[in-house]
């Protein structure tokens, strides 16, 4: 799971790209990067922030009226700072001239770059997307129809997510274009301003650099657009869209929209959902921040116990999203703050967006229990996470789970409030989660393995069969 972003249009996209990176810098934490053109190739990137990456004006400020930006969450290559410094995004290849960012997961890469003459630079799996997509273009005179064809091709020939960015060189007419898998499991937006285009991970994006919103990009369609603001789009592969989930649950921002839903309204009505299914007495509801507090919200709102803020957060690194367990310990156990004068003597409904791996809750628990809290009730506003997800988020093995035991069983519920050391707990439903989101999503990681896309079912299944305690079974 990455952000991604592209500017294009009759004017330098460099300072758009930097402010666009801080609007998707929590979509990753491991490396951030952009890169614009002018005919020379302008690019910084690196492991970390993106406010300690871009730390001048010499890296923020750079030529040209096109560009790309990313900010890494790594799914794919080794954890250590290297290999962050190595895989970090925009990569580009020099012939043809061709650069790429990337959001999703391919999961055949191998065979994919076996196919391709030329020799991935990276392990990252943006490699598996840009390869082809060089090859496709090579020695051809660049045209709306001519990258049509090309991005086809790409398509059917990778299996996986991707919401993928491209900057094509046609003499002094470049492209940006883009492509979305089929299932449109990864978002992508469009966004303009007086002949200026934006395509972006989320729509917050366009809040902060002051575009408008134009359209989310459908499922298997590839969008192309020049300097001079001249659009094209066809839908190349249409499939059922069943966007990710964990989009909802967790990864975007509350002032994000997917496919016109906006993010807080559904947290907002998981929280209610939950206050109906699952009521408790208490005295106050706590949200876990800053991911629980519009789950914590409707549930607040719907039961009339009041909200109050009993945890605070001190840091802005997201734990889930950190490479290392010892990194998510570090930022659970140094970021979070528990106000005895909120929760002493109280019965407590501690509400969150979600359970993995158990790092946050015990330590949760743990913390409220020692703040003073009478009781401790947890109340989750997404189904147990029970399978490794292979389109995107870095959950590599169901060992991992919270919500599996010893023996990879999945626990019931009891078991699980037992384990975090809680007096109640209750979870979202899969089929209630999907009811209020709107629309059918990709729910393989709560509901293995028919929670996936039909037509990756059997890839998904030898996928889980070679899983193995903390490897990602995709990777040769």
């Amino acid at each position: 799971m990455c952000g991604i972003v592209g500017f294009i249009g009759h004017k330098p996209v460099s300072r758009l790209i930097y402010h666009g990176l801080f609007a998707i810098q929590h979509r990753g934490q491991s490396s951030a990067g952009k890169l614009t053109y002018d005919g020379n190739i302008h690019v910084t990137k690196d492991e970390g922030l993106v406010r300690d990456i871009f730390n001048d004006e010499k890296k923020i400020d750079t030529p040209g009226n096109v560009g790309l930006g990313h900010t890494r969450y790594s799914t794919a290559g080794m954890d250590d700072v290297e290999s962050l410094k190595k895989n970090a995004q925009p990569e580009y290849l020099v012939n043809p001239f061709l650069a790429a960012v990337h959001n999703g997961n391919i999961i055949n890469c191998g065979e994919i770059k076996n196919h391709s003459p030329r020799k991935p630079r990276t392990e990252c799996d943006i490699q598996c997307l840009l390869l082809p997509m060089a090859d496709q273009l090579y020695k051809k005179e660049l045209s709306a129809e001519i990258i049509f064809d090309a991005c086809k091709n790409v398509m059917l020939e990778v299996k996986g997510s991707y919401s993928s960015l491209f900057l094509a060189d046609s003499g002094d007419f470049p492209y940006l274009f883009a492509i979305t898998d089929p299932h449109k499991i990864r978002p992508l937006v469009l966004g303009k301003q007086d002949g200026m285009y934006c395509l972006a991970s989320e729509t917050r994006v366009f809040k902060k650099t002051n575009f408008e919103y134009v359209k989310d990009i459908p499922g298997g369609s590839a969008i192309i657009i020049d300097t001079e603001g001249h659009v094209w789009e066809k839908q190349l592969i249409k499939k059922q869209e069943t966007p990710c989930m964990f989009e909802f649950v967790y990864f975007a921002k509350p002032d994000s929209r997917i496919r016109g839903r906006s993010v807080h309204d559904v947290r907002v009505q998981l929280g209610r959902n939950l206050a109906k299914k699952y009521p408790i007495k208490a005295d106050i509801v706590v949200p876990v921040p800053e991911s629980g507090r519009r789950y914590a919200l409707g549930y607040s709102l719907e039961s009339g116990i009041p909200l109050d803020e009993g945890i605070m957060k001190d840091k802005a690194e997201r734990s889930f999203i950190q490479q290392k367990q010892e990194s998510r310990d570090r930022v659970v156990q140094e970021g979070l703050s528990f106000l005895r004068a909120v929760m002493e003597g109280k019965r407590v409904i501690l509400v969150d967006d979600s359970i993995v791996r158990g790092t946050n809750v015990r330590r949760l628990v743990n913390g409220v229990r020692r703040a003073g809290a009478k009781e401790v009730h947890i109340r989750i506003g997404c189904p147990p996470l029970i399978a490794p997800c292979y389109l995107g988020i870095d959950m590599r093995s169901r060992k991992e789970f919270l919500a599996r035991n010893e023996n990879g069983d999945i626990k019931t519920w009891e078991e699980i409030c037992k384990d975090v050391g809680a007096d109640s707990l209750a979870y979202i439903e899969s089929d209630d989660l999907e009811k209020v989101i709107g629309f059918s999503v990709c729910k393989g990681c709560v509901d293995f393995p028919d929670g996936y896309p039909k037509d990756l079912k059997k890839t998904v299944l030898d996928l889980y069969m070679k899983d193995t305690d903390g490897k990602r079974a995709y990777e040769e």
